[in-house]
């Protein structure tokens, strides 16, 4: 069974078997070649996401192991965008769709969003099926939307609603996983 709880600073060294291995951030723009590096980039990356006025970063737990990450990297006018990731070894279980549920749960009725977005890569399969199958519906592909290190990417907008149904019916149904 797993869970979500709030990143804390303890957390910090079950990030390397995430961050270090080249599947797991295939598609993530911030890539660490070293534990040093991963330390550097979890403090000031997440947990500065408390001093930004953000909602905190969480992790996902199965038994008692960090297995991933995922949080609200940025906030506006009642929206929340979401970001994810997670070890590879523990892919295709249907753990991420269960913690993005949850994730979702608490940005609507906690943060009080009124809607939540997800930016992905289109080649990014797993994470738009992940997306899909919590309630996400693609609204857009954005030609160069975004740049990194002077290269511009296409990039797809998933959404979901919080006066849509379907996200109540996803997450009810997440639970039974």
């Amino acid at each position: 069974m797993i869970k979500i709880r709030k990143l804390e600073e303890k957390d910090l060294d079950s990030m390397y078997d995430i961050f270090l291995n080249p599947e797991s951030t295939k598609y993530w723009l911030t890539k660490c070649k070293s534990k040093e590096e991963v330390d550097f980039m979890m403090k000031v990356e997440y947990l500065s996401y408390y001093r930004r006025g953000l909602i905190h970063p969480y992790v996902i737990i199965l038994d008692d192991k960090v297995i991933g990450i995922l949080n609200f990297n940025d906030e506006f006018d009642g929206i929340g965008r979401v970001g994810f990731i997670m070890n590879q070894k523990y892919e295709h279980h249907g753990y991420m769709s269960k913690a993005l549920s949850e994730l979702i749960e608490i940005g609507f009725t906690q943060c009080d969003y009124h809607r939540i977005e997800a930016l992905v890569f289109p080649q990014n399969i797993k994470s738009k099926k992940t997306l899909e199958r919590v309630g996400f519906i693609k609204e857009a592909c954005m030609s160069s939307y975004l740049r990194h290190e002077d290269k511009l990417y296409d990039i797809d907008l998933y959404a979901i609603v919080r006066r849509e149904s379907r996200w109540k019916k996803n997450y009810q149904q997440s639970m039974i996983i």
